[in-house]
């Protein structure tokens, strides 16, 4: 017994550690030398990543990234001569967005399908109809092993669109917004509002280095001065701070103790 509650105070004096404010990163009681990673749904479309690393204290680094998913690396120029009403489908989001009817991914061909006013891409049968199973989409975002695999695999050609069923693929090799992800640079950049996506990410992974994690979701709020953390200002902007923190958190999860 004596045994155990040792081990509970330890782990409670970490975690006040890890919550109180500075300008430094802040003892975790972490093992030094290890990185983990997690998987998330997040911002209501992308495939978010966060790895944290520790160095040879055990101090905390933090990168934050997200991976575009299909409905945005299919989209298509209507206009252009190879991309018509038959080849491609539509969905409302921000005006009217055009992608391709076909696309590959990781080898197998998928037909889109507009449900509501979102368009789903199932797996095509041998005459290119909508087969059985569920979306391209669901099956990306299933479990943290097939994010990861999404993640990785989509910046090395992975997804491809096709303009007829059974054509030459095209590979995907950016995005709308020129990368395959975010920290490419074209995604919110500065002036859309205060704050880009790049000093949002950075915000954040601040505040998980300097501030810890040890922080739960009535911890968490959004005011006047953007994302908190109990009496803390983070600096971050973004809406979905909370989203992004917990997966930081997530990654946290998976480190090994001293």
């Amino acid at each position: 017994m004596r045994k155990v509650i040792t081990v509970l105070i330890a782990i409670a004096l970490v975690f006040a550690f890890a919550s109180c404010g500075g300008d430094q990163p802040v003892p975790t009681g972490f093992a030094p030398n290890q990185t983990t990673e997690a998987y998330a749904y997040v911002h209501g479309g992308y495939v978010g990543q966060a790895v944290v690393s520790t160095d040879a204290e055990g101090a905390l680094s933090v990168t934050l990234d997200e991976a575009f998913l299909p409905h945005t690396l299919a989209e298509v120029d209507i206009e252009s001569d190879e991309w018509t009403e038959e080849n491609t489908a539509t969905f409302e989001q921000r005006g009217t967005n055009h992608v391709a009817k076909y696309v590959i991914y990781d080898g197998t061909t998928y037909v889109a399908e507009t449900v509501g006013g979102a368009v789903i891409w199932v797996q095509a049968n041998e005459d290119g109809s909508p087969g059985a199973g569920p979306g391209l989409e669901k099956e990306i975002l299933r479990n943290q092993n097939t994010m990861r695999a999404w993640f990785e695999s989509v910046g090395n050609g992975a997804f491809q669109i096709l303009t007829e069923f059974g054509g030459t693929p095209q590979t995907i090799t950016e995005s709308p917004y020129g990368g395959m992800y975010k920290s490419d640079g074209g995604y919110w950049p500065a002036g859309i509002t205060s704050m880009s996506w790049a000093e949002n990410m950075e915000a954040i992974e601040n505040a998980a280095i300097n501030l810890g994690t040890g922080f739960t979701l009535d911890d968490m709020g959004f005011g006047d001065n953007g994302f908190t953390l109990a009496d803390a200002t983070t600096g971050a902007t973004a809406r979905d701070a909370v989203d992004y923190f917990n997966l930081i958190q997530n990654a946290v999860g998976r480190l090994a103790w001293q």
